[in-house]
């Protein structure tokens, strides 16, 4: 009888090694759910960009974007507004399933919450945005989006307790600066929606109950209505403002802020605080300016000129200090060789021109411009850019920084991304130039202003679908980095 062969024992070195050779899946790739094993982060993320595009295509058709607004001054379009929460709230989600896997939120429920109510809020919120054209009046469609508002909150909700989570955990991101700036920045959205929601209650109901009329007429507000228009005031600048704060952390953590060094990371450090203190400064003001009759004062003030101190702590504290980490972390020797990271700072940049130096601009010349007087000079151009900083400046640039991060971690391959991070600053640029001259050049319908931006639009329209196509058709695990790691026991 032959003797047997005697096999080696399996030794714990062996299994890593046969573990290593196997294809690894990424966490984009591994299903929320293992019953749902479609359910992946990966076609969550893909899901929600496609939904964004067809919704922003859908909007031409009701909404003509550069015509919308007759002045300045003139009362938001009740139906365009929560037309516009479909897209608004399809960003903050897209924010939240990348913060789940930029911060390395560990724990299964949160994710599945987090999934669950992005893909009900943003499916909600927009088809019941498409048909909820007045209040009261259009019950079903205010109702369905309701409920998609909710999942908003149940959102940010889970991403707050996810966070506290893993501070408890002494997880390695969360003694960070960026991870401080995005919990504040999810405390602030969810007191943002609150404002919101009881801002609804009072368009719908009224004085009801009747302690609503007896607060505002207590704090000093002449009617119930102008305690509601406060609200929504506050509501909505503290919602855009603390989206893109919570969409400059993640940035900060993907784009290597954990491995920087020297005076990289001490700049870094510099703006990341900054965005910190302006998120929670910027919670304090709105709170005030939304509860009472309180308004932020101007600054700098010369005649009817000024700046509102609200749009100085927004706008230099948020925005300015998500410029300062750009800088930091984007600003290299291999700036040209990383289009995606590039687009990503160059969108936040436009931004930041558009909403803050050109706001500023604007605010410092309003003897010119006229804050919504339609019989001044420079009415007309007063009214487009109430169009250009907001769907623009606040709305589509922050987009397109999010969408640069998903490229970074689902698209695969040199190529790919690279075309899509250069169509990316080609067609935001061209934007941006378009709404300038819109603005401050041809403030006419059909200008050259209108033209150029138009233009913009479609190039940056073509780098959002590539964009979906290759995150689905074009990955392979091994072949693009998801992210620089952070660094064991990494600190602000």
């Amino acid at each position: 009888m032959l003797a047997e062969k005697v096999l080696p024992p399996v030794t714990k070195e062996v299994t890593m090694l046969a573990e290593k050779a196997l294809p690894q899946i990424t966490d984009e790739d591994k299903p929320q759910i293992t019953r749902t094993p479609w359910l992946t982060h990966r076609h969550l993320v893909v899901f929600v960009m496609g939904w964004l595009v067809l919704f922003a295509f859908l909007s031409i058709f009701l909404a003509n974007p550069f015509a919308s607004e007759a002045s300045a001054s003139s009362t938001p379009d009740y139906a365009r507004v929560m037309f516009l929460h479909g897209l608004l709230i399809g960003m903050v989600g897209l924010g939240a399933l990348l913060t789940c896997n930029i911060l390395c939120l560990r724990s299964t429920h949160v994710r599945v919450w987090i999934a669950g109510g992005v893909v009900f809020a943003t499916v909600l919120a927009a088809i019941g945005g498409i048909w909820d054209r007045s209040i009261p009046g259009s019950e079903v469609a205010m109702w369905t989006q309701i409920f998609g508002f909710f999942a908003l909150d149940e959102i940010l909700i889970m991403l707050v307790a996810g966070m506290i989570g893993e501070w408890l955990r002494h997880g390695t991101l969360s003694r960070t600066l960026p991870f401080l700036a995005a919990f504040t920045s999810a405390v602030a959205m969810f007191i943002a929606a609150v404002m919101g929601h009881l801002a609804g209650w009072i368009m719908e109901f009224g004085n009801f109950p009747a302690i609503l009329g007896s607060y505002a007429h207590a704090v000093g507000f002449a009617s119930i209505d102008d305690f509601a228009g406060a609200l929504v005031g506050s509501h909505s600048h503290e919602m855009a403002v603390g989206s893109m704060a919570l969409i400059a952390s993640i940035l900060a953590v993907q784009f290597g802020y954990t491995r920087r060094q020297g005076i990289a990371r001490t700049i870094a450090r510099i703006g990341m605080a900054m965005i910190a203190v302006g998120t929670a400064a910027m919670t304090v003001i709105y709170v005030a300016a939304g509860w009472t009759t309180w308004s932020p004062p101007p600054m700098f003030v010369n005649g009817a000129n000024g700046i509102a101190s609200d749009d100085i702590v927004t706008g230099i504290l948020v925005m300015g200090g998500g410029l300062v980490v750009a800088a930091a972390l984007v600003l290299t020797r291999t700036l040209l060789h990383r289009p995606v990271r590039l687009a990503a700072a160059w969108a936040w940049v436009l931004s930041f021109d558009t909403v803050v130096v050109a706001g500023f601009a604007i605010e410092m010349n309003t003897a010119y411009f006229g804050a919504g007087d339609p019989k001044a000079v420079g009415a007309a151009s007063d009214a487009i850019f109430t169009w250009l900083h907001q769907d623009i400046g606040l709305f589509l640039m922050p987009t397109i920084v999010l969408v640069m991060l998903a490229v970074e971690r689902l698209v695969a391959g040199r190529s790919h991304p690279a075309w899509i991070g250069w169509t990316a600053i080609a067609g935001t640029t061209i934007t941006f130039v378009g709404g300038l001259v819109y603005v401050f050049i041809t403030p006419t319908l059909y200008g050259a202003g209108y033209v150029i931006t138009t233009i913009g639009l479609l190039i940056t329209g073509v780098s959002l679908l590539t964009a979906i196509w290759w995150s689905v058709a074009g990955h392979t695990p091994e072949t693009y980095p998801a992210h620089e790691p952070a660094l064991p026991g990494g600190s602000a």
